[in-house]
């Protein structure tokens, strides 16, 4: 499938990259950095490329003046720019991103991660800023690379690549889908030494999600190939622990939803002991957990499970396309208890759901022994932004996509809700930050 090309001419040929991403503001709900583990991935695959004559920079910022980070990539100079968008840090690359295509319309510019959708780019006031060239949708460690060894990147050229959304002309063409990666053939920023020696350790066993609850953009399971072995778990673990990080942040949809990769990942920490002496964060779905998953907990130095409860109400969740068992969960609760510290989550705002009901669903939450985290309800380009039915009545910010009201919830309610937990936070010692709210333990 090749489509009508619109545009003329063809974009710097060279292999200059620069890789951008931003960390969230300060914020005291979240710690003070964690690495952005895809934009690392997308370095090591292209620095792992076999490229004799790539020069590749990361700027992986905090909160920072824009201006400096346009001056420091427009002295570098790069052929192609990738940008790492999430909802936090797409205002402030969008704002790079028009600057050095104004000093430069040549250069490529790339952007992938979760926000890089046109019906994000659809809302103000991203529509009326300068536009990506291309957006890398679904995994980006292939697609760049392959960008990368282009020795010519016209539009016509660049239709042949899948997995992209190519800017031509004011729209948008859509290549194929392209073929889920493996892996184990990935290269490990970690390995590499491309990964700073500060934040946590993050690691992924898989991807996918073998549920497609409407507010979550996880999506389908993949295909079982694409679940890491126990030989490149071990070496990630060994790349990891020579960073001298104490910490792992496991990044998958759940500790327990992918079964082969549980084996997996079970079998290299046995193997290696890595997980013996350090804090493990993941999250674990209830409905899912068996013994071997508390055995695993079991024998880790330190675990810290989040619980996505998301709502004690069976009607809510049903709209968002998830269930509740209360009674496994009240077990399961108690079992997770004796082998790790949890925090349950829930989520305010969801469709459906009301002030009256949510504030029910939180006292019962604070009431049991957990620490909690409440997350403001977004609504996510590739969840229900694309996927809530027009009931749902959804209004909210074009550039936060936090819910302002929607089904069950005017706006009043829902301002006087989050008020409600602004409150309670402030009694309970807890932490407030711009998408959640954090509570301790009672």
């Amino acid at each position: 499938m090749v489509f009508q090309v619109t545009t003329k001419g063809a974009f710097r040929s060279g292999r200059k990259v620069a890789l951008v991403g931003r960390y969230p503001d300060p914020d005291p709900a979240l710690p003070p950095y964690i690495p952005n583990l895809g934009l690392y991935q997308v370095a090591a695959s292209v620095t792992a490329g076999g490229f004799d004559d790539l020069d590749l920079r990361i700027w992986d910022f905090p909160k920072q003046d824009p201006q400096t980070i346009i001056d420091e990539i427009n002295a570098f100079d790069p052929d192609v720019i990738g940008y790492s968008a999430y909802l936090w840090s797409l205002p402030v690359l969008m704002q790079i991103n028009a600057a050095l295509k104004k000093s430069d319309p040549d250069r490529l510019s790339v952007f992938g991660g979760p926000s890089a959708r046109q019906n994000m780019l659809a809302h103000a006031p991203f529509a009326q800023m300068t536009q990506p060239d291309i957006l890398a949708i679904g995994e980006g460690e292939l697609t760049m690379t392959e960008i990368v060894a282009l020795v010519r990147r016209d539009a016509e050229t660049l239709a042949h690549i899948r997995g992209i959304v190519l800017r031509q002309g004011d729209g948008w063409k859509q290549t194929p889908p392209r073929h889920p990666a493996k892996l184990d053939d990935l290269a490990s920023p970690y390995e590499l030494g491309l990964v700073p020696q500060t934040g946590l350790g993050i690691m992924e066993t898989y991807r996918g999600c073998p549920f497609t609850c409407s507010f979550c953009e996880w999506g389908v399971m993949d295909a079982p190939k694409n679940v890491r072995s126990v030989a490149s778990i071990s070496d990630e673990f060994h790349a990891i622990g020579e960073n001298g990080r104490n910490t792992l942040l496991l990044v998958d949809a759940g500790l327990n939803l992918n079964k082969a990769s549980f084996v997996n990942l079970s079998a290299a920490a046995e193997q290696t002991g890595f997980l013996k002496d350090r804090n493990l964060i993941c999250e674990v779905y209830p409905a899912k957990v068996r013994d071997e998953h508390l055995k695993f907990l079991d024998g880790v130095g330190s675990p810290h499970i989040g619980v996505g409860l998301q709502s004690f109400d069976s009607e809510v969740l049903g709209e968002v396309e998830r269930r509740y068992d209360e009674a496994r969960f009240n077990n399961i609760l108690t079992d997770l208890r004796s082998v790790a510290r949890l925090a349950i989550e829930i989520i305010l705002g969801l469709p459906g759901d009301s002030p009256e009901k949510f504030k029910l669903n939180f006292e019962r939450a604070r009431s049991l022994s957990y620490a909690l985290r409440v997350y403001h309800c977004l609504v996510l380009p590739s969840a229900l932004m694309k996927r809530s039915p027009k009931e749902h009545m959804l209004d909210y910010d074009p550039v936060t996509l936090k819910m302002r009201s929607c089904l069950g919830w005017t706006r009043e309610g829902l301002a006087e809700t989050v008020d409600f937990v602004n409150q309670h936070a402030n009694r309970e010692n807890g932490a407030t930050g711009e998408f959640f709210w954090v509570f301790p333990r009672r």
